[in-house]
C-alpha cells in the first residue's frame, strides 16, 4: 500500500527558506569580518617587512660602498685570492667591476679590480724588475762604468714612482710644450738639432713614435711578435733605455707615441685579429687592411707588452693615438668582435685604458690619449663609430689631447665658411667642452703647424691657436707637423 506523504504548506516552506538565506547572509558577513581582519593583519605585517626590505635595500649597499672606499686593499686581496683559485665568484666580481666601470655607480664602488691591478700585480712586478736590475748591476765592480741609462733605471725610477704614488693622481704634468717626432727624427745622432729648436722656443718636451701608424715598432724590441710584425727591419731608435737616458739628460719630458688599433703590419701578419664585416673577409680603408679589433685580447695584449717594455725605459709619459674604433671605410657593417651594437664600443675602450692606466701607474708615468677634435662636441654619431665617449674615457687618463686642427673641420662647421682659417675659434672652444667634460684631466691638445688647406698659415698662427686654447683652460700643447718641419713662433 502506498504511503501517503505529509503536504507542505506554502507558509512552512517560507519560513525554512528565510532560515536558510539568513544563516548563509551570517556566514557571509563572518567570511567578510574574517578576510577583513586577515587583511587588516596582512598590512600591518607588510608595512613592517616593507619598512626591514627598504632598510636592508639601502644598508647593504652603504655598507657595501663604505668597504670599497675604506677597505681597498682588504678587498683587492679578496678578489686576488679568488682569482687564483679560479672561483666562479671572481669572474661574477669581474663582470660587475666592468659593468660599474662605465656606469654611475662607479662613484659608490670604487674597482677593487683595478687597485689589484695598480697596486698588488704591476706593482710587485716593477718592484721585481727593478730588484733584479739592481742585483745585475750590483755584481759590477766599478759603479762610476755604468751607462747612463742604468743609472736611471738604478736610482731615479724608484723615487718617480714613490713621488707619483703620493700626488694627486686625477691630474697630470700642466706645463708641457712638446713637438712631435719620427721614428727617424728622434734617433741618436739627428735629434739635436729638434732640441736646439725646443730650448730656443722655451719648450720642455718632445713627443716620439714609438708605434707608428703603420704598426712599425721604432725601437729594438725582445717581444716575439713585435719580430714577426717588423720582419729584418732595422728600428731606427735602437736600444730605448740609452736614447731616453740621453733625452733626460737635457731636461727632455719624454712622451712615447703608441698608434693602438689601427696597424696595418699587425693586421697582415696575424689575420684572425682583423675587423671582420658581416658578410666576410676583412674591413678595409681605402682599399686597405688596416685595422686590428680593439676587443680582441691578442691586439690588447700585443699592446700592453709593447707599453710594458717602453715603461721600463724610463720615459715620462705613455701617448696613446688611435685609441678608437674606425671612422672610415664601411665601418656600420662590420662584425665588431664580442659587440651587441654600437654603444658597446666606448665600454671595451675604456676597459683597456683601465688597464693601461694601471701599468703607467706602477711605473710613476703619465698617460695621455690623443682623440678626435670634433669629439669635443660629443656627437652622438661620433661616439658611435668611435666609441670615444669622453664622459666615461677621460676618467681612465691623466691628460686629453684632443687634435683640434682648425684644417680639419668641415666647411661650415659652426657656421664658419672656412674653419682653416680661424685657428683661434674651434680651439677655444674645443678646450673649453673639453674642460667640462672632464675637469679632472689635464687639457693639452695638439696644434696644427702645418699650411694644409689655410691660406694665412704664418708663425701668428701657431700664436692664434696657443691664445685660443690658454684662453679655454688648456695647459701645455703639441705641436704636430708630419715631416718635422718647425718654424719659429712667439707664444703669447
Amino acid at each position: 500500500m502506498p504511503v501517503a506523504l505529509p503536504r507542505v504548506s506554502g507558509t512552512l516552506f517560507a519560513n525554512v527558506t528565510s532560515v536558510f538565506f539568513s544563516y548563509i547572509q551570517g556566514l557571509a558577513i563572518v567570511v567578510a569580518i574574517l578576510l577583513r581582519i586577515a587583511l587588516e593583519a596582512a598590512g600591518a605585517w607588510f608595512r613592517r617587512g616593507a619598512v626591514r626590505i627598504a632598510l636592508i635595500l639601502v644598508l647593504i649597499p652603504a655598507l657595501a660602498s663604505l668597504a670599497h672606499h675604506v677597505l681597498p686593499g682588504t678587498l683587492a686581496n679578496a678578489y686576488a685570492d679568488l682569482d687564483r683559485k679560479k672561483s666562479s665568484w671572481a669572474e661574477t666580481w669581474r663582470s660587475f667591476d666592468a659593468f660599474c666601470s662605465v656606469n654611475a655607480c662607479r662613484h659608490l664602488f670604487p674597482s677593487p679590480v683595478r687597485h689589484y691591478e695598480l697596486h698588488v700585480k704591476e706593482e710587485v712586478g716593477f718592484r721585481n724588475y727593478l730588484a733584479a736590475q739592481k742585483a745585475r748591476l750590483a755584481k759590477q765592480k766599478d759603479s762610476d762604468s755604468f751607462a747612463p741609462a742604468q743609472r736611471y733605471v738604478r736610482d731615479f725610477l724608484p723615487r718617480r714612482s714613490d713621488a707619483y704614488a703620493a700626488r694627486d693622481r686625477a691630474r697630470g704634468p700642466e706645463a708641457i710644450t712638446a713637438i712631435y717626432l719620427t721614428g727617424t727624427s728622434a734617433r741618436a745622432g739627428k735629434v739635436d738639432k729638434y732640441l736646439d729648436f725646443s730650448r730656443t722656443q722655451g719648450m720642455n718636451g718632445i713627443v716620439f713614435d714609438i708605434k707608428d701608424v703603420y704598426g712599425f715598432v721604432n725601437y729594438k724590441s725582445a717581444i716575439p711578435e713585435v719580430k714577426v710584425t717588423q720582419g729584418k727591419t732595422l728600428p731606427p731608435l735602437g736600444d730605448l733605455a740609452p736614447l731616453v737616458a740621453y733625452y733626460k739628460s737635457k731636461k727632455i719630458f719624454t712622451i712615447a707615441r703608441v698608434a693602438l688599433f689601427q696597424d696595418e703590419l699587425q693586421a697582415g701578419k696575424f689575420p684572425d685579429r682583423q675587423i671582420k664585416l658581416h658578410e666576410g673577409g676583412p674591413l678595409k680603408t681605402k682599399g686597405r687592411t688596416v685595422w686590428v679589433d680593439p676587443n680582441k685580447k691578442a691586439v690588447q695584449d700585443y699592446n700592453i707588452a709593447i707599453i710594458r717594455e717602453v715603461l721600463q725605459s724610463g720615459v715620462d709619459e705613455i701617448q696613446l693615438d688611435y685609441v678608437r674604433y674606425p671612422a672610415e671605410g664601411d665601418w656600420k657593417i662590420a662584425a665588431y668582435h664580442g659587440l651587441k651594437d654600437f654603444d658597446e664600443k666606448p665600454r671595451v675602450i675604456t676597459q683597456f685604458l683601465q688597464r693601461i692606466h694601471s701599468l703607467t701607474r706602477a711605473y710613476g708615468a703619465y698617460l695621455s690619449l690623443d682623440v678626435f677634435g670634433v669629439v669635443a662636441w660629443q656627437e652622438p654619431l661620433d661616439i658611435k663609430s668611435t666609441g670615444q665617449n669622453m664622459h666615461i674615457l677621460g676618467q681612465a687618463t691623466d691628460v686629453i689631447s684632443p687634435m683640434l686642427y682648425p684644417s680639419h673641420f668641415g666647411h661650415a662647421f659652426g657656421g664658419v665658411s672656412n674653419p682653416a682659417d680661424k685657428p683661434a675659434l674651434f680651439m677655444e672652444e674645443g678646450v673649453s667642452k673639453l674642460r667640462e667634460i672632464t675637469p679632472k684631466q689635464v687639457i693639452r691638445p695638439w696644434l696644427q703647424a702645418f699650411k694644409w688647406r689655410v691660406t694665412n698659415y704664418s708663425p701668428a698662427y701657431i700664436t692664434e691657436q696657443i691664445r685660443g686654447s690658454k684662453k679655454a683652460g688648456g695647459q701645455g700643447y703639441l705641436l704636430w707637423n708630419a715631416g718635422n718641419i718647425y718654424e719659429h713662433f712667439k707664444e703669447p
